[in-house]
């Protein structure tokens, strides 16, 4: 006889696994400062390579004024006018995109956590149902509050 319970339950997780649970655990692998540092390492590099290539796309937008007063321009302080350009927006961006990915560290945390419950719901009912129909098939020595997931 199908218990109607379990199917439930399976369906339930089945649904996480192919949908938000893909994301969900595949950031599980890491630990929080892990996956932050990651995702900041890549927004760093995307961002060095956005702000040179608008800088770029500045400079030949200004070449003809930059090539005729290349000699009367203070080099030195435009490039630390840049530097500091570019320092702040990495500042603010670095800061966004920790806020972001920590925020989504949490959330999956707590989608996580809901999946170990069904999960535990799960093992629970197979127990249940082994230790009823008298199977060879027993969980012996298994926790109670085993963690499958690693949350």
């Amino acid at each position: 006889m199908v218990n109607e319970e379990k199917v439930r339950l399976m369906a339930k997780a089945a649904s996480f696994e192919a949908g938000e649970g893909k994301q969900a655990l595949s950031m599980n692998r890491f630990f929080r400062g892990d996956y932050i540092s990651l995702n900041l390492i890549g927004a760093w590099i995307s961002f060095t390579v956005a702000f040179c290539l608008c800088v770029g796309l500045w400079a030949f937008y200004k070449m003809e004024y930059l090539m005729s007063n290349i000699n009367r321009l203070d080099l030195p302080a435009m490039g630390r006018g840049l530097a500091l350009l570019y320092l702040s927006l990495l500042g603010i961006f670095l800061l966004i995109h920790y806020v972001v990915y920590h925020n989504r560290y949490q959330r999956n945390k707590k989608s996580l956590a809901a999946y170990n419950h069904i999960l535990k719901q799960l093992a629970h009912i197979y127990q249940t149902e082994s230790r009823s129909a008298g199977s060879e098939f027993t969980s012996e020595g298994a926790e109670e509050d085993e963690d499958f997931t690693g949350v």
